[in-house]
């Protein structure tokens, strides 16, 4: 039988169809410490499955600071990673992160915040034992130390830490003491000033042993010291200390002695 160029073309094009496009085959989870099965950079860009139709380079350059650079770890002094270093594949089925991979260099096991009077313990590795990075990076916390100001304001209006520790999800941000060492933190009174009369001495210890740290900060009053901003007219209307000491609460703001020796 003579073939025309139809008849070819058909043929040509079921032969395709049968034979000539490959299905993405389950890569089986590699092991970090394994060297025999780590693969070169070349051989990442040419024989991972997802770049043979994905662009490498899309995966490898992105410049913005704060946001995981894959260029940095794949091209940077001294890294020189592959892909399968950090990620397990599975075709389109997954492509999961080795969250070992990070504290296996950066070993960010326990971080402190010291940019406040009470410097606050974050346990990392007690958190990415419970969740991917992505839960966390880069839209609650970019990826660079520093990168924000963290306030308990924020924490409280839900942005930050406040994200999860909501008293839902994880326990509130008003439980100090899950992060802070309240206890040494707050082991001075505090001391104001008053001119006309004598000085108002404020023992924070006492307070904090009748009252969580929500019922008082940041909803009346930020997390530092008010000195020289309370005036006996804001407490008599019920803000500041007033807010507690109404004679219901607490002491009336009119029992001066209470406070002022």
């Amino acid at each position: 039988m003579r073939w025309t160029f139809r008849s070819q073309l058909i043929a040509v094009l079921a032969g395709a169809l049968l034979f000539g496009c490959t299905p993405h085959k389950a890569e089986k989870p590699r092991d970090v410490n394994a060297a025999d099965k780590i693969i070169s950079h070349d051989q990442a860009a040419g024989e991972l499955p997802c770049f043979k139709c994905h662009s490498f380079e899309k995966f490898s350059l992105q410049p913005e600071k704060g946001v995981f650079s894959h260029r940095l770890h794949v091209t940077g002094a001294g890294a020189g990673f592959h892909c399968n270093q950090c990620h397990d594949f599975q075709g389109h089925k997954h492509i999961s992160i080795n969250k070992d991979a990070c504290g296996n260099c950066h070993g960010m096991k326990n971080i402190t915040f010291s940019k406040t009077a009470m410097p606050a313990r974050f346990d990392h590795a007690g958190h990415t034992k419970r969740y991917s990075c992505k839960e966390c990076h880069p839209n609650v916390f970019l990826m660079q130390a520093g990168s924000a100001n963290v306030t308990m304001r924020d924490i409280n209006n839900g942005h930050y830490c406040g994200a999860c520790h909501n008293g839902t999800k994880a326990f509130s941000s008003g439980e100090c003491g899950r992060c802070h060492n309240t206890a040494r933190g707050f082991d001075k009174d505090l001391v104001y000033k008053v001119a006309g009369m004598g000085p108002v001495t404020f023992s924070h210890a006492l307070h904090s042993a009748a009252f969580s740290c929500d019922k008082c900060h940041t909803k009346v009053f930020a997390m530092k010291k008010t000195q020289g901003k309370m005036t006996m007219d804001a407490m008599n209307n019920g803000k500041q200390c007033g807010v507690c000491h109404n004679g219901t609460v607490a002491a009336a703001v009119t029992e001066c002695d209470k406070c002022h020796k």
